[in-house]
């Protein structure tokens, strides 16, 4: 009986062991930290944030956008977290960096109306817009005023060659360029009063009623000569085109507004480190766009809100450790918004060693600065209505981070938690980590030498139109992607994984075989397209910075010493990955991205060079990228000019990321048109 009661006690013993052990973890974020997250996080509330926010027409530099700015600090501040606004001037001339900052537009009403039609006496005006009813109709930065004259179709009205023949002076131009490229040919080169825009035969036919977005970024200088412009959608315009061919279409536009100078409106929000609260994981989203525009980007912002307030939650509660650094939540005008706070804000810079076109003194652990960044752009969509996933970009080779590896890992960890909302949709999440694209903030973080990740869905039909509204958000998107974020931030700011290290090489080092897989397969299904010398080329480059990275990864462990490795130290190791032996070369003069109106002075010869290479490397169909284009590859080019890689390091670089043909003297001719500019220097 003894013996019975003893082997009794023993099994029952082993058995409550097993049972409190927990079991290991699979992924870099803890489950423990990982579920509280997922558990408080309210797609719900993301999705009511967002509500709020798309009441106003946020456009940068509005005061629309600086109601809207203040909402998100109130909501802010009654959710008990450190928050404040920073403003920055913003008048169409003064520039930060490159960017020519907006002109400030304080919108009120417009409309516009057809007068007159092939001259018929029974003809009854009707009005193809009315800003009440469909904000997005009248085009942003419009100027102020009333206009009338005959309508002419001038197709995309983008070249002078679509001008040809042409007399437009007093008349209005229908065009289905952009309306900020229209303008400065249709009104400030040939005449016409004002534009109407139109969507192509080729833009989202299958939804005839859309009515796109579209702006005219008047620069101050242009104010005098400028005009305003209007939105329709295809089925107006068949039948306006309908009308024409009876004879003289008239319209007449009228726009209440004010167009002068003003202000931007930032708002900023604070977790702050309990360890080294200098070093700050940036977290940004715009807040800009025209109202009712819910995903683009009310969605983003509104998600950020609630990622803010569910981080306090858990920390207050104690939940979830505090962060030892800090979380900085940045709501911007985009692009223009965080180009001003970097250039104002020298402290803003990478942990670690860059070539900062600002000129900082060189960074000690001690010194304030952006570990990293996760820039929200449209994540709470409702995928099923807008035909889209999700994705996560990865940061371009010239900013080599442990951050993809992280991403790649809590991505697979949010997937397979299978989360959904009680209100939200049952929507298969299909989430994909994508390959660097350009298109929001996180350009200028990586410009900077800071890890930084675009979250987003596409293809989405309804991005920058009439149809981006409320109803296609999705609350469980929102908690998906919001449980996602916060888990990401979290780690990065209190970074309890010793095995970061490891994890980060493996990934990359695997990223690279996988390149240079797809190299060879390119080589043998393109076989008349690149020379045996070329994927040659591509094939050693990438090779040599495997074999790079696998040396210092082994030295790095060998030397490191006890403890966990900073986020800065595995990132220095990353880039060392792409050091060369070279006697120096050219080096970046500004902040990326580079601003399109600094380009425009290119002439001649030059001119006809970057015309060419904007249209053999150019991007095909809409949406996100799947091929490098022109302007990414000048973007990267630059972002490697850092004073010490030779033209021929570069070339090696571009053409084993882009598995293009990228020589020495592409390069070379690129350097020299860039400098000509003042945006580069080959001076030591």
């Amino acid at each position: 009986m003894k013996t019975r009661c003893l082997a009794a006690f023993v099994l029952a013993f082993a058995l409550a062991a097993v049972a409190q052990t927990a079991p290991p973890e699979r992924h870099l974020v803890k489950r423990a930290v990982f579920d509280a997250i997922a558990n408080e996080y309210s797609g719900e509330m993301a999705q009511e944030y967002t509500r709020q926010i798309i009441q106003y027409h946020r456009i940068q530099g509005s005061p629309m956008m600086a109601d809207s700015a203040k909402l998100v600090l109130e909501r802010l501040k009654q959710l008990g977290i450190e928050a404040k606004l920073e403003t920055f001037p913003s008048d169409g001339k003064i520039k930060y960096q490159t960017h020519i900052s907006p002109m400030s537009w304080d919108m009120r009403g417009g409309e516009l109306w057809v007068e007159s039609a092939g001259g018929q006496a029974d003809f009854q005006p009707y009005r193809l817009c009315r800003y009440a009813d469909v904000p997005m109709c009248v085009s942003t930065y419009s100027k102020p005023g009333e206009w009338s004259g005959e309508l002419v179709d001038v197709g995309r009205g983008l070249s002078d060659k679509d001008y040809e023949g042409i007399d437009l002076k007093g008349k209005v131009a229908l065009a289905s360029g952009y309306a900020a490229n229209v303008v400065r040919k249709a009104v400030l080169k040939y005449g016409a009063v004002g534009v109407v825009i139109y969507p192509s035969a080729t833009d989202r036919p299958q939804y005839p009623d859309l009515i796109r977005y579209n702006g005219i970024w008047p620069r101050a200088e242009e104010y005098e000569k400028t005009s305003g412009g209007f939105q329709i959608s295809a089925n107006q315009y068949t039948k306006l085109k309908s009308l024409m061919r009876s004879g003289p279409v008239r319209v007449r536009g009228k726009i209440d507004a004010t167009l002068g100078a003003g202000t931007m409106t930032l708002v900023h929000a604070y977790i702050r480190g309990t360890k080294d609260p200098q070093q700050e994981v940036m977290v940004t989203a715009h807040l800009d766009h025209p109202k009712w525009s819910a995903n683009d980007n009310a969605s983003g912002s509104g998600g950020m809100v609630e990622l803010a307030r569910t981080l306090k939650a858990l920390i207050d509660a104690k939940k979830i450790p505090a962060p030892e650094r800090s979380i900085h939540f940045m709501w911007i005008p985009e692009f223009f918004g965080t180009m001003a706070y970097v250039t104002h804000h020298p402290e803003a810079r990478r942990c670690g060693e860059w070539d900062d076109p600002r000129k900082p003194r060189p960074w000690t652990e001690k010194d304030p600065c952006i570990i990293a960044n996760i820039n929200l752009d449209m994540i709470g969509e409702d995928t099923v209505k807008t035909n889209s996933r999700f994705y996560a970009t990865r940061t371009p080779d010239s900013v080599p981070s442990y951050l993809d590896a992280l991403l790649t890992d809590v991505m697979q960890q949010t997937r397979s938690a299978n989360l959904y909302a009680p209100s939200g949709t049952r929507n298969y999440w299909q989430p994909e980590m994508i390959d660097y694209t350009q298109g929001s903030d996180h350009d200028i973080f990586n410009g900077l030498g800071i890890p930084s990740s675009m979250f987003g869905h596409d293809p989405d039909w309804t991005h920058h139109s009439s149809e981006d509204n409320i109803d296609k958000t999705d609350p469980s998107e929102f908690r998906r992607v919001g449980t996602m974020a916060g888990a990401a931030v979290w780690w990065m700011a209190a970074l309890d994984s010793p095995s970061a290290f490891d994890i980060a090489t493996s990934h990359l080092t695997a990223r690279l075989e996988e390149r240079r897989a797809r190299a060879k397969a390119k080589r043998i299904h393109q076989k008349y397209s690149w020379d045996q010398s070329v994927l040659d080329n591509v094939d050693t480059a990438l090779a040599t910075r495997i074999r790079k990275h696998h040396d210092r990864a082994t030295a790095s462990r060998q030397t490191s010493g006890a403890g966990i490795p900073t986020l800065p130290w595995i990132a220095d190791r990353f880039r060392e990955g792409l050091a060369f032996e070279g006697s120096g070369g050219p080096r970046r003069l500004t902040l990326l991205p580079i601003y399109g109106a600094a380009f425009e002075p290119i002439a001649s010869d030059d001119k006809k060079w970057w015309d060419e290479q904007s249209a053999h490397i150019a991007r095909v169909g809409e949406g996100l990228a799947t091929e490098p284009d022109f302007g990414l590859v000048v973007y990267e080019a630059v972002n490697f000019m850092d004073g010490k890689r030779s033209t021929k390091d570069i070339a090696a670089l571009l053409s084993a990321e882009y598995l293009m043909d990228i020589d020495q003297a592409w390069v070379d001719r690129l350097v020299d048109i860039l400098e000509k500019h003042g945006l580069v220097t080959t001076k030591p």
